[in-house]
């Protein structure tokens, strides 16, 4: 049974992943009102432990470290929404997200690159598979 919070999260990472499939770009004010969104929502119902939210910002301030030093070969956006899952899920839930995405994304370029469909220069919309990978960690009944 899903949770309020499980479908409304899963609600902004649909639309959100629709908008990066589209535009290669999501806007900041999307982000920014996401952010502060998750912000009141730990604050009002406090889902985590104080140190395992501290725990999942730094796993978004890790990625948007990379973004940074990869001149965006990652997106700030991608990063900024590991940033704002990690303080929705705190960090065993972010991290299960992410182990699920990566998975994803890497089975998917596997097969995208042997069928000659993609380079290895292609970027590729990350939103879908954090929105799967989510997907698959409420369905599996982990951390999120």
């Amino acid at each position: 049974m899903w949770t309020l919070s499980q479908i409304i999260g899963m609600g902004m990472l649909s639309v959100l992943s629709i908008v990066d499939i589209q535009f290669r770009k999501v806007p900041v004010e999307i982000l920014a009102a996401a952010n502060l969104a998750v912000l009141v929502y730990q604050i009002m119902f406090q889902k985590e432990d104080l140190w395992l939210v501290l725990g999942g910002v730094a796993v978004g301030f890790v990625f948007l470290g990379i973004s940074w030093a990869s001149r965006q070969k990652m997106g700030y956006g991608d990063s900024w929404a590991i940033l704002i899952l990690g303080i929705f899920l705190g960090l065993w839930g972010v991290l299960e997200v992410l182990a699920a995405a990566f998975l994803l994304l890497t089975l998917v370029s596997v097969v995208l690159l042997a069928r000659k469909r993609m380079s290895r220069r292609l970027s590729v919309p990350f939103y879908p598979f954090l929105a799967a990978g989510y997907l698959i960690s409420v369905w599996g009944g982990g951390y999120v």
